[in-house]
């Protein structure tokens, strides 16, 4: 009997896609994995670091989750729905529920612009000791990317991330639940929870560009909790996102069916 990481890579390999995927417990026993250490264009799953960056600052103090920022004019871009209604004053706590949940790029522009880039990479270097991670561009700068930069993640990087979050190694225990709380929060469930429809606890973040997919986060079966991370590049942006729900299904039923070998 083949075991589950042999069928996946299987599936990988016949899809023709390019693939990066970890499968793991938090304890860092790994199920299935491809190319876990590949560094990838993050899309919007770098969020999730970025927000752990924010919540540093509130537990040190330099800031507090109810500061009240502006979200001018200037800074707002067409695919916002939250602020549909233009510029207007907007806590902290509610940039940060946004830049997750509905993955608001006006509201993670501000986000990154109040805090600065060099804080935020700090961060993600020293404290979460992030080796392929990294913020180089704000959201939907076209010419950043023509110039070469761009935001990076690596599935092992966000399985580090994740295992620190959830074993509360970094900031408190009140801001870990904080986050873990937002993450539960996603409303973009096409992806790793595609095909599943028995009700699921995932705490993740999706991210999506032309031709790239991907969905990082914690999930919680029969009270264990496990760490999923898929990206799919392909040369055609369709088919993506049912990869990674056919990957993330098969995650599912086996650790349903206890068949993790």
């Amino acid at each position: 009997m083949t075991s589950l990481n042999e069928r996946m890579n299987q599936i990988i390999i016949e899809s023709n896609e390019d693939v990066s995927l970890l499968f793991s417990n938090l304890k860092g026993d790994i199920f299935c994995e491809c190319k876990k250490d590949e560094q990838v264009v993050s899309a919007s799953t770098i969020k999730t670091p970025i927000m752990l960056a924010v919540l540093e600052e509130v537990r040190k103090g330099n800031v507090k989750l109810d500061d009240m920022i502006y979200v001018d004019e200037h800074v707002l871009l067409e695919d916002s729905k939250v602020f549909e209604d233009g510029p207007r004053l907007a806590s902290l706590y509610e940039l940060l529920v946004w830049m997750i949940i509905l993955s608001d790029n006006t509201s993670t522009n501000v986000i990154i612009n109040y805090f600065g880039m060099e804080r935020i990479n700090r961060y993600i270097q020293n404290v979460l000791e992030l080796k392929s991670t990294s913020v180089q561009r704000i959201m939907l700068d076209f010419k950043a990317i023509e110039e070469g930069r761009n935001n990076y993640i690596s599935m092992s990087d966000m399985l580090v991330m994740y295992q620190k979050l959830m074993n509360h190694e970094i900031l408190n225990d009140e801001l870990c639940q904080v986050a873990y709380e937002i993450l539960t929060r996603q409303r973009y469930q096409d992806d790793i929870m595609r095909y599943i429809y028995e009700p699921v606890e995932f705490a993740h973040k999706t991210g999506s560009l032309d031709y790239r997919n991907l969905d990082v986060g914690v999930m919680t079966v029969n009270d264990e909790k496990y760490f999923i991370g898929i990206s799919v590049k392909s040369v055609n942006v369709d088919g993506n996102q049912q990869l990674i729900g056919k990957l993330g299904r098969m995650i599912y039923d086996a650790i349903i069916q206890g068949d993790l070998c």
